[in-house]
């Protein structure tokens, strides 16, 4: 069966290399020429190379060599076809150094294509093996040697074991793509062919062949497909789309382009020195699938129809595997995405193909909103250093996205959205810090098989290093598909969970050249304008007279990599709330996140993960002026920033401290060695009047192999307080990490001493000694159990007087069900010592999710057992705690989620008697009028403190600079916790039932005008 395979491969490999290449070549706008006394090239003559091991297991490296002389024997025993000899071929390639410059690489390539035609090859085979656990994918292309044109190229997938199978079928699969590419008088579809007249000798296999015409991008939008074919075969070229819904064919690319042929793997041959991923040296990805876009001239009308020239000549990359459910299968939908790039801008094209369109999840909302949409995101890592990555996103409608996504997958959770980490425990794709927003151009459409949208991304809104005329960038790239309806995340570069990161694993983009060095100047002018309402001390209402006011920021690109914002007299006004945070007997602070966009640009520089918040910019409450210089020099990340805070100032007249000011200073540097690996250092201080805290740090992380990673923190603090009490403090922080496919294992060990202050900062507890443990399994049947699994948590903490204060062990199971359901549970055996009594406790806790529609979503976590009641005499009693969610979804221009936090505990020791019962509840609606108009709603109702609040929003929105805010905020209180009932025992009710209305407490209508000016 395999020489029939390959007789077929031959006969069509024939029939398409009749032309001399200096024909084939000129068709194509290159010269072509072959050097002068050199054998001619013939049209039957094949080289094959050995089979690239693009995993780099050293174990795996005999399959290429294997492969490429397995087909060579083959091609050899076949009539009318000539087969270069490997030691000749090894021996063209050592005269021209084809050793020299990487095989993956343009370079590279070329000089493989010059060894093959220096033996007289008008063909080459090159090809590559990828093992993804126990799969192994096995991908082959055919290249004109004289142009560089790749006429075919096909992939085979299977279990490891079946590795000769599926280099018996590489043979047959490219005589499919062959056959493909005939044109309607039945020659073959290669350049040279079509020259030469396409004869294959035999004549009936080809002309049997039943062709259509080929879709443009713009049919695709109309709702044309390609022609059906075997569903066995994956076809790659730069002419036939991958197989699927709507599978459409791309434009034409041209072979003056050097690039991979569809960019999933470099299959001329990545170095095999470094492990999957991870950088041989600082910013060096290796081993990781290529692009090479081309330049445009022509800018497309960034609208989501796919009818500009531009994409005719784009790069074409369809190829996609799954990350999940199943890692490395290869996508369940199609997706076609075009990329092209000129001085200013990057453009992205994307049709997102679904075989039942009523899957689609898309949503008219604001951007950063539509994270329970489908997506497609792109990611740069522009320094190539997998530290830090730009992530830009689209939805059908257009809604735009844009976060920072640093290597530990840090992420804040900002304007309502209800996440926790960026690596959620569903998909370990990061979605990164939405609270950075840039400014891009982004179009989309909802055509009859999914979605058509563009992107237009400029290169100002990105820092980038800095490169001399016609010398190309190098940076990290990687393209993702989510659809939301099957869980499933589709990727370009694969992404293993066997190996630790995401920034690790994406692939490279290359060859960009020219880019614009225009520095990147922005002001942003504020204007508001609010008008308050309050009870007075008599208990009357009051409206205080309006308040104008107007603000003023400029942003300044130093370099392309360093950036210097200055603000005078920021408006700070929050358009967002706050969520609601139950704070009833809580023994420690509740920690609010930052929500001002002056602070939150560039705060993933700062951010250092630990038992302590180090930059907690909410303690700069008023700013007067404020500034901030943040980049990139070198392999050293930098960052400072410097704000007064009138706050601390606004006491009683005659205070000392009466319209004084506070200066705060944070300044940052982190020297990047290499992967996910850093040394750093970080100094803040804060001084007002004869008060002072300082705080210095260095803190490093490291990365081991390809699963694990340790990091440490050593910090010294000096505080003096406005008493003149000096404290000095330390703390300590070691850490050890493990993520692999099975294996999660996470160890700290942490001191923070009892003299430990630190006023930039959010400190929850001090004068402790603490070591947590967790290890967790995690099974992977990727059916309809997607992963499952048990853990087990550990941790002790003593004081710095050697006494133990918490104890706790924790058992606990997770399961994740295909199509967004999920389950957690676990079980705890805790001691916690408070006001000199050990409290022992047991507890059960019970969560998860349910997303299986667009229109509804419910989720949330339990947890119930035995509680401390906080007091001057604590004591044991039972309680629970828990945050339930519902998302409605009923239109695509609407959408409602509603919010329940509950806590209560009861004494035990008498009865049950029920000493508190709370109950939050929090609706968000917003309906999207167009694009750029919205309302928002927010009702809120504490059933503890009986208070009601209702804000209105409306929303002018341009771009992610320039909006226009008009809102209106009401509270009401219950009047009896107005006037207070001081003993509790209902007298006030009685003497005054009336006071048990609802009566209003603030109110406040504002304004704010922001527009953004970019030169």
């Amino acid at each position: 069966m395999t020489g029939v395979r390959l007789s077929i491969l031959v006969l069509a490999v024939a029939a398409a290399a009749g032309l001399p290449p200096r024909a084939a070549a000129a068709r194509e706008g290159l010269s072509g020429t072959p050097e002068p006394r050199r054998p001619a090239v013939r049209s039957d003559a094949v080289a094959v190379v050995p089979f690239v091991n693009i995993s780099a297991a050293p174990a795996d490296d005999w399959i290429g060599t294997g492969i490429a002389e397995t087909l060579s024997a083959d091609l050899e025993r076949l009539d009318g076809v000539s087969v270069v000899g490997r030691e000749a071929l090894d021996a063209a390639i050592r005269a021209i150094g084809a050793g020299s410059p990487p095989p993956g690489t343009a370079d590279g390539r070329r000089a493989l294509r010059e060894a093959g035609r220096r033996q007289g090859a008008g063909w080459l085979v090159t090809g590559g093996y990828q093992r993804l656990g126990a799969q192994v994918r096995v991908t082959a292309r055919l290249v004109d040697t004289g142009t560089g044109a790749v006429a075919a190229g096909v992939k085979a997938d299977g279990a490891a074991g079946e590795i000769f199978a599926l280099q018996d079928r590489i043979g047959a699969e490219l005589a499919h793509a062959l056959v493909s590419l005939a044109g309607p008088d039945g020659t073959a579809g290669t350049a040279g062919a079509r020259e030469h007249g396409g004869g294959n000798g035999d004549g009936h296999l080809l002309a049997a062949v039943e062709t259509r015409p080929t879709p443009t991008p713009a049919m695709r939008t109309a709702g044309a497909t390609a022609p059906p074919r075997p569903a066995a075969v994956e076809t790659v070229t730069g002419r036939i789309a991958r197989g699927g819904a709507g599978g459409a064919t791309a434009p034409p690319r041209p072979a003056a382009v050097e690039t991979d042929v569809n960019g999933e793997i470099a299959l001329g041959g990545a170095p095999r020195t470094a492990g999957f991923g991870v950088a041989e040296g600082l910013g060096i990805l290796t081993g990781r699938p290529t692009l090479r876009p081309p330049r445009t001239r022509e800018r497309p009308r960034v609208d989501g129809r796919l009818d500009d020239a531009v994409w005719r000549d784009a790069l074409h990359v369809t190829d996609f595997v799954q990350q999940n459910p199943v890692e490395g299968a290869p996508a369940t939908e199609a997706t076609d995405v075009w990329i092209a790039y000129d001085s200013q801008n990057f453009y992205l094209a994307v049709h997102a193909h679904y075989a039942d369109p009523s899957l689609m999840r898309a949503n008219r909302i604001d951007r950063d909103q539509a994270f329970e949409d489908d997506n497609v995101a792109i990611y740069f890592d522009t320094f190539l250093d997998q530290q830090r990555a730009y992530r830009f996103s689209v939805n059908g409608y257009g809604v735009q996205g844009d976060a920072i996504v640093n290597a530990r997958g840090y992420s804040r959770s900002g304007r309502g959205r209800r996440t926790g980490s960026s690596f959620s425990s569903r998909n370990r794709i990061p979605t990164g810090d939405s609270s950075w927003d840039a400014l891009f151009e982004s179009g989309g459409r909802i055509v009859e098989d999914g979605f058509t949208a563009e992107m237009a991304i400029p290169f100002k809104s990105l820092r980038y290093p800095e490169r001399e005329r016609d010398v190309p960038h190098r940076w990290g790239f990687q393209i993702v598909r989510e659809v939301r309806g099957k869980d499933e995340n589709q990727v370009w570069a694969p992404v293993s969970r066997n190996v630790s990161g995401f920034l690790t694993q994406v692939g490279v983009l290359e060859g960009l050249t020219n880019l614009s060095m225009s520095r990147n100047v922005e002001v942003l002018p504020t204007f508001t304008a609010s008008q308050h309402g309050a009870l007075d001390a008599a208990g009357d209402f009051v409206d205080k007279d309006p308040a104008p006011e107007s603000g003023l920021n400029v942003k300044y690109g130093i370099t392309s990599n360093l950036t210097a914002d200055v603000t005078v007299n920021p408006d700070f006004s929050q358009i967002e709330s706050d969520l609601p945070q139950i704070e009833v007997n809580q023994r420690f602070a509740l920690r609010y996140p930052e929500l001002r966009p002056f602070f939150l640009e560039g705060a993933e520089i700062f951010q250092m993960l630990g038992p302590i918040t180090f930059v907690h910019t909410r303690t700069i409450v008023d700013p007067e002026f404020g500034g901030k210089l943040t980049g990139k020099v070198g392999n050293t990340t930098l960052g400072a920033i410097v704000a007064n805070d009138e706050a601390p100032g606004r006491v009683e007249p005659g205070d000392p401290a009466f319209g004084r000011k506070a200066n705060n200073f944070v300044g940052r540097a982190r020297y990047d060695l290499y992967a996910e690996s850093y040394l750093g250092a970080i100094f803040t201080h804060r001084g007002f009047l004869d008060s002072h805290s300082t705080l210095g740090a260095l803190d490093g992380n490291f990365r081991l192999g390809r699963t694990q990673g340790v990091g440490f923190k050593a910090v010294q603090t000096d505080h003096r307080d406005l008493e003149g009490v000096g404290r000095r403090g330390r703390m300590f922080d070691l850490n050890y990490r493990l993520n692999s496919r099975h294996w999660t294992s996470f160890v700290a060990l942490y001191t923070l001493s009892p003299d430990f202050r630190h006023d930039l900062g959010f400190v929850r507890r001090v004068d402790t000694r603490r070591l947590y443990s967790r290890v967790g399994y995690n099974f992977w049947p990727e059916s309809w159990i997607v992963n499952w699994g048990p853990s087990i948590q550990y941790g002790r903490n003593h004081n710095f007087a050697n006494q133990l204060e918490d104890e706790d062990v924790r058992l606990g199971f997770t399961a994740r069900f295909a199509r967004n359901v999920s389950f957690n549970a676990d079980v705890r055996d805790e001691m916690e010592r408070y006001g000199g009594v050990d409290f022992h406790k047991q507890a059960v806790s019970i969560g998860g999710q349910i997303n299986t529609s667009r229109r509804l979503a419910v989720g949330g976590y339990y947890r119930r057992g035995d509680e401390v009641k906080y007091q001057e005499n604590p004591y044991l009693g039972k309680g629970g705690s828990g945050s339930f969610f519902a998302a409605v979804r009923p239109v695509s221009r609407f959408q409602s989620e509603l919010n329940l936090s509950v806590s209560d505990f009861i004494d035990l020791r008498g009865g049950a008697d029920t000493i508190f019962d709370v109950k939050i509840l929090r609706t968000l609606s917003t309906y999207q009028f167009t694009d750029r108009f919205l309302l928002r709603n927010i009702a809120e109702y504490n059933t503890f403190d009986r208070t009601f609040g209702l804000n209105w929003l409306l929303t002018y929105r341009v771009n992610a600079g320039t909006a226009f805010y008009l809102g209106y905020d009401d509270h009401y209180r219950q009047a009896d916790r107005i006037y207070g009932d001081l003993d509790g025992d209902g007298f006030e009710d009685q003497l005054f039932p009336t006071l048990t209305t609802m009566r209003q407490t603030n109110r406040a209508v504002f304004t704010k005008v922001q527009y953004l000016f970019r030169y």
